[in-house]
Parts: C-alpha cells; sequence; structure tokens
C-alpha cells in the first residue's frame, strides 16, 4: 500500500477534517505520480479532469515532503484562494506545521518611500489622480502587509500605482530610508524563511527574466515547483522572454528624473527642460497610430489594448514612428549625460542613469532590423500608452535553459493541458519532451450530467455579428426562455461581448426576474459573486471569464459559446509564428490554431460541470465543431458530454428531472 493511501482514503485524515470530502481514485493516483517524481527529481507533465482535486493532490505530497517547495498559480487571485483557503485546510488535516508563505511581484506592494517622495512634490496631471493618491495615502496608514490588492478604493492596474509602488530599476535596496517599514522585503523574508511559498506564474518568469540577466534571484533557493493552471505558463513566459518599452515608462523616466534631479542634484542641470523634452517625446509617439475605428477607439477607451505588428503598418506611419523614436532615443542621450555628471551625487541618480542606458538600448533594439532574427516586433495601443514589443517565435530553449539551472522537480497540472489524449503540444512548447505525463480521469459521470448542443441550423461563425444572429435564432431564445437556472454567454471577441450585452438588455425586459451582468460593468471577481449569489442571472464575458470560475449548482446551468476560440487572424504574434512554420514545412494551422483553440474551448466547456450533482447544457454556435475534420479533433479533447443538433431535444433533456429518450448525437 501506498504510504499516501490512508491519508486520502475515506476514513483518513482529509475525510475527517475537510467538509465534503470524497475519496476519487484519479486524486489518489496524481498524488502518488507527484510523489514518485518528487523522490526521484523527475518533471511530471498531468491533466487533472474537473473534479479530482488536483489542489490537495500536490498539496499532500509536497507538506509530506523534505526540502523547500513553490507552488505557482495562474493569477493573483487563484495564488491568494490557494494560500487562505485551501492550504490551511490541508495542514490542518494532516496535522503538519510547516512554515508557508504568499509571495507576490514587486508591483503589488505599496513602497512607503516613493509614496512619500509624490506627496511632497504634487505634481499629478488629473484630478481623479489626486482623489486616488489620496486614498492610497489612507491605506497606507492602515495596511499590515502592503498589498494592493488590499486598497478596495483604488483598482490594481490604475496608473497611479507607479507613484506608490517602485520597479527593479528605481528600488533603494539597502539604502531606502524606509528600508525597516519595506513591505516587500518583508515579504520576501517571510518567503525565504518558509517551506512552501504561493507565488504566481508572472513572478515564476519575471525571476527567471532577472536572473538571466544578473540582478540575482528574487525567489528562494526550492527543491520542488508545481505549476498549478499550467496551460497558461507557455503565455506568461513569451511574454517575460521578450524585449518591451512602453510610451508610459518614458513618461515614467521624465517625472522621477525631474523629481530626483531637483532634489539632489538641482544646480547639476536644468532638468524641467532635460525631462520636458522627454515627456514631449513619449506624448508625440501616442499621437502617431494607426487609422482607428470608432470600434476600435471604444474598446481601447473600455481597457481593450489593440495590437498590430510593425510590418503591417503603412510606410508613412513606420516613417513617423522611427522619426519619434530617434527624437526619444536623443532626448534619453541627453538625459543619460546630465546623470552621468551627477551620478556620484546621490543613488537615486546612479538608478536613473541605469534605467536611461536600459531604455536606449531597448529602443535601439527594436529600431534594428535584422531579416535572420526569430522574433516579431509589435505594437499594443491601449488606453493609457503605447508599448514596443519584441517577441521570441519559440521560448522552448530559454525556458529549458532556466529548468537546467538547478536540478528541481517540476510538476505542471492543469485540468486542460492534452489534445484528444496527447501532451504534444503543451511540451513542444516548453521543451518537455522527457517528462513524464499522466492523465487522471474526473469522477464526474459527464454522459449523464451535461448535454453539448451544436445546433443544426446556424449562422455564418465568421459573420461580425454572430452571437446576436446566434442569440435571434428562434431556438436558441427558447431554450434562454425556459431557462431556470443561470447562464454564461462567452464570446470570443471583446465586440461580441457588447452585442450580446445589447441585445440581452431588450430580451431582459421581458424577463424582469433576471439579472444582466457584462464584462467591463464592474470587476471581475465582483461580477461572479452577484453571478452566483443571484442563481438565475446571465453574465456575458469574453476569454477572462472562461477560465478560473467556479459555479456550483443550478446557479450555473448553462454555457453558450458564439464559436472555437481561434486567434484573430490579425494577432501579430500569431502571424509571425505562423510564417516562420510556415517556412520550415509544418501547418501552422495544425500546430498552433487547433491546438490552442482546444484548450481554450476545453477551458470554457470545463464551467459548466464542477460538482458530482451539477447537470447543464453546452451550446456552441459554431457548425465546424459538428461538421470539420479539426473541429471533430477538437471534440475529441472535450468531456465525453452527451451530444445532440437538435435544439427541442436539448430543451426537453434541460427541462427534464430524468434524462429524455436520446436525440442522435453527432461523432468526434
Amino acid at each position: 500500500m501506498s504510504p499516501l493511501e490512508p491519508l486520502f482514503s475515506e476514513s483518513g485524515p482529509i475525510a475527517r477534517s475537510v467538509k465534503g470530502y470524497r475519496y476519487r481514485a484519479g486524486q489518489l493516483r496524481l498524488a502518488q505520480a507527484i510523489q514518485e517524481c518528487i523522490d526521484s527529481g523527475q518533471t511530471l507533465v498531468a491533466e487533472a479532469g474537473t473534479g479530482v482535486g488536483k489542489t490537495f493532490a500536490y498539496l499532500v505530497p509536497l507538506l509530506q515532503s523534505q526540502g523547500k517547495s513553490i507552488v505557482s498559480t495562474a493569477t493573483r487571485h487563484l495564488q491568494d484562494q490557494l494560500y487562505e483557503r485551501d492550504l490551511p485546510r490541508i495542514k490542518a488535516a494532516l496535522g503538519v506545521s510547516i512554515q508557508t508563505a504568499v509571495l507576490k511581484g514587486r508591483a503589488n506592494y505599496l513602497c512607503l518611500y516613493r509614496m512619500e517622495q509624490h506627496k511632497e512634490q504634487g505634481r499629478f496631471s488629473r484630478r481623479e489622480d489626486i482623489e486616488a493618491f489620496g486614498s492610497i495615502v489612507r491605506f497606507a496608514a492602515q495596511t499590515t502587509t502592503g498589498d494592493i490588492a488590499e486598497c478596495a478604493e483604488v483598482p490594481e492596474n490604475a496608473p497611479i500605482w507607479s507613484q506608490a509602488t517602485s520597479t527593479r530599476e528605481n528600488c533603494l535596496g539597502q539604502q531606502c530610508p524606509r528600508l525597516t517599514d519595506c513591505h516587500l522585503m518583508a515579504a520576501r523574508t517571510r518567503a525565504a524563511q518558509a517551506d512552501l511559498v504561493v507565488i504566481n506564474h508572472h513572478l515564476l518568469c519575471a525571476d527567471m527574466a532577472l536572473r538571466d540577466e544578473g540582478f540575482g534571484e528574487l525567489l528562494p533557493t526550492v527543491n520542488h515547483v508545481v505549476i498549478d493552471e499550467a496551460h497558461a505558463l507557455p503565455e506568461v513566459a513569451t511574454h517575460f522572454f521578450s524585449q518591451s518599452i512602453s510610451t508610459q515608462a518614458l513618461s515614467g523616466l521624465a517625472r522621477d528624473a525631474l523629481g530626483v534631479g531637483l532634489q539632489h542634484a538641482r544646480d547639476g542641470a536644468s532638468w524641467p527642460d532635460l525631462c520636458g523634452s522627454l515627456e514631449r517625446c513619449a506624448a508625440e509617439l501616442r499621437l502617431v497610430s494607426p487609422a482607428t475605428s470608432g470600434r476600435e477607439e471604444a474598446l481601447m477607451n473600455a481597457g481593450i489594448n489593440r495590437r498590430i505588428g510593425w510590418d503591417q503598418l503603412d510606410e508613412s506611419v513606420r516613417t513617423q514612428w522611427l522619426e519619434k523614436l530617434n527624437a526619444a532615443t536623443d532626448a534619453l542621450i541627453a538625459l543619460h549625460q546630465v546623470l552621468t555628471r551627477n551620478a556620484e551625487r546621490h543613488l537615486e541618480l546612479a538608478q536613473l542613469l541605469a534605467v536611461a542606458q536600459d531604455f536606449i538600448g531597448r529602443i535601439g533594439e527594436f529600431c534594428e532590423e535584422d531579416p535572420a532574427a526569430a522574433v516579431v516586433r509589435w505594437m499594443e495601443w491601449g488606453r493609457y500608452g503605447v508599448t514596443m514589443h519584441i517577441t521570441p517565435y519559440e521560448i522552448a530553449p530559454r525556458f529549458q535553459q532556466e529548468m537546467a539551472k538547478h536540478q528541481r522537480t517540476w510538476i505542471m497540472v492543469s485540468a486542460t493541458l492534452a489534445i484528444a489524449g496527447r501532451f504534444d503540444h503543451f511540451v513542444q512548447r516548453l521543451g518537455l519532451e522527457q517528462a513524464k505525463t499522466l492523465i487522471a480521469e474526473s469522477p464526474f459521470d459527464f454522459q449523464q450530467q451535461g448535454l453539448l448542443l451544436v445546433p443544426q441550423q446556424l449562422p455564418d461563425p465568421k459573420a461580425p455579428d454572430l452571437i446576436e444572429r446566434l442569440l435571434q435564432q428562434s431556438e436558441i431564445r427558447a431554450l434562454l426562455d425556459s431557462l431556470e437556472g443561470g447562464a454564461f454567454i462567452l464570446c470570443t471577441s471583446h465586440r461580441a461581448v457588447g452585442h450580446a450585452r445589447g441585445w440581452f438588455e431588450q430580451w431582459a425586459s421581458g424577463h424582469p426576474d433576471r439579472l444582466i451582468l457584462a464584462q467591463g460593468e464592474a470587476p471581475r471577481q465582483s461580477l461572479i459573486e452577484r453571478f452566483r449569489a443571484h442563481g438565475a442571472a446571465i453574465l456575458i464575458g469574453s476569454h477572462s471569464f472562461w477560465e478560473g470560475v467556479d459555479v456550483p449548482g443550478a446557479a450555473l446551468s448553462m454555457v453558450l459559446i458564439d464559436k472555437l476560440p481561434f486567434a484573430p487572424p490579425d494577432d501579430p504574434v500569431m502571424q509571425a509564428r505562423s510564417r516562420w512554420l510556415t517556412r520550415q514545412g509544418f501547418d501552422s494551422f495544425s500546430v498552433i490554431q487547433i491546438p490552442e483553440a482546444a484548450i481554450l474551448l476545453k477551458q470554457g466547456v470545463g464551467r459548466l460541470i464542477r460538482t458530482e450533482t451539477d447537470r447543464g447544457l453546452v451550446v456552441v454556435g459554431d457548425r465546424r465543431l459538428a461538421e470539420t475534420g479539426y473541429g471533430r479533433r477538437i471534440l475529441r479533447s472535450l468531456p465525453n458530454f452527451a451530444r445532440t443538433r437538435d435544439c427541442k431535444f436539448a430543451k426537453d433533456w434541460l427541462a427534464a428531472d430524468v434524462p429524455v429518450s436520446p436525440s442522435p448525437g453527432f461523432d468526434a
């Protein structure tokens, strides 16, 4: 008998301590595989179907093991949930008292020194920034952790936080006057002393990137690393292994240099002229943009960025950009020269010198065209500025370099890693071909609990108003009218969210008992909590709602997905990777698009059945899932729901307390 079996048994310590715990063979199998890899120092790539209980499956072996461990989650919200809910429960069940800690990236912690500096300088360009900064100051007087997520009055993505948090470049480190009160240092100290640290993928990849640049390791040395929600890791790693420079960063450097220069070297230069020149260059860069439609403007105002490849820009726009980038480089060089002369006068001036040097190099790299380089140059226009990126086509070599630096156990686990039972796509993206693999099947009876409907009559999936056409169909509307519980409307674009919101506003006039919620109206977690509490709401969202949302019971009885979630055809990174693969003789659609669409669709469909007693309907408004070869390949990756193309059958099935006579389905 495995030493883990008594722990997971129906009469074991977890069952006695955790309310609602049930023995699951897949959970024990996953835990045993993780234990074997911990003992042997191997890498495991595992898919744990919904309901397996992957969190306990990896926490139990980690808490029983020797050495230090890191658990990395996909988001900060999941990180908090794991640390505040799951970890204390399993520690109590096992009766272990090992030290644990949670650690986030630098930008998540209030910097008292920078907050006080900006409070004294009082340079705010907008009234709302003044009000938000006042809220931050009040938060600083109350918080014990400095975690900005606890400041309810100011959103975590508000630009004003840049004036109350530090960066790697402007942190004074051991020379900081507020070092003894530093929230970041306190969090890092707790992490260094802990046996198990909960982090997120962004911090993990940032640590890899910084170590490679020679800045030292942020995270404590560990023996075991568990990557939870591992399907999200390749995208995060791609971001951190890219090179970026933004107009916001240039403006931030100008503001910091002005404040620090006037404070520590007032006679060293005409700081307002010098920094004003750089600020103007950043402002002029923001004004140079390709033609933008009204819809694109609305999306950017709503916080949705517009991505365009450098080679997709009109030549006139590229010429303007190069001119403005040259001007920005000149302004940076002028600032660099002045900072060089004054750097010895104060540590902050020396730090700003390093930042200016770094920015000069980043702009130079972006402007330098190297046809042989396996990278794509692209730009991202957003509400607050423009960011220039250089992104590698593949990250496996770099990721393998990082893994090879330390001999550790690596556990990659998610509910959505395999495609039609194979892990090829995931392991190739990260270079994990030598890893052990495992699929722990869900304990749920998907054939009885769920029904997948792909209606026989459907609009063209490429139609710009697809979601409206879908909802207007009488049979789809009948399904919604008869639905007793709540529904997710999962869209593949932000534009579709807006269209669906407009349609449901009219529909709701005949359904006053329904609550209509849409992405963008409130913070994501707030929308989910309202949806869960109402019990019969309609929630409309795009990709951020396709994963990491858990609503058990009748509160979520239907998931409607507008179409297969292929990446937008004009996405610059996808386009460049596709061309690169084509040049190597591969079919990029099969290698990239189909696997990534399958994983995302699997995530969306996975929102529906969360417990053994859940029952519900998934509607996919894209005939390609049932009628094409690649659609059937994607279909084989989904839970094994009963299937139908008959809307009337789906309506009867949804309303019945017992299964109705089977309807003809469709084959995978």
